[in-house]
């Protein structure tokens, strides 16, 4: 019976004791967003591992418009289509990659793309 009065009394105090401001940042896919640091190169590895790699945004005569082959091409699709790659690639609905037998971006590597577009495309 002690046993269960001293874990009650532990559990109760150990329960007053957490405050929700004290509860670190919530965490997404692995990602904590406010101390990740997710540089350009990163994210451009990821991205033409993905996207690249596979034919569909090598630039050229690629058959899509985006241009993923270089950070400075990437960048400035993101800049001028924020909102486009934000929902096709990295969204909660994203559709990409489209080729039937590429898997989906994990939901980690999501989250660490979009740290990056959040924080301004930084290159380090």
């Amino acid at each position: 019976m002690r046993r269960i009065t001293i874990f009650l009394f532990m559990s109760l105090l150990l329960a007053a004791a957490c405050k929700n401001e004290q509860a670190p940042s919530p965490v997404s896919g692995g990602v904590n967003c406010d101390v990740a640091k997710i540089t350009t190169s990163y994210a451009l590895a990821a991205i033409q591992t993905n996207c690249t790699n596979r034919g569909c945004h090598p630039g050229g005569n690629s058959p899509a418009v985006a241009d993923f082959s270089t950070a400075t091409t990437l960048k400035s699709y993101i800049n001028t289509h924020r909102s486009t790659f934000e929902l096709r690639a990295i969204g909660s609905l994203a559709d990409m990659p489209q080729s039937q037998g590429f898997p989906a971006l994990s939901q980690g590597m999501k989250d660490s793309i979009a740290c990056w577009i959040a924080h301004g495309l930084p290159d380090q």
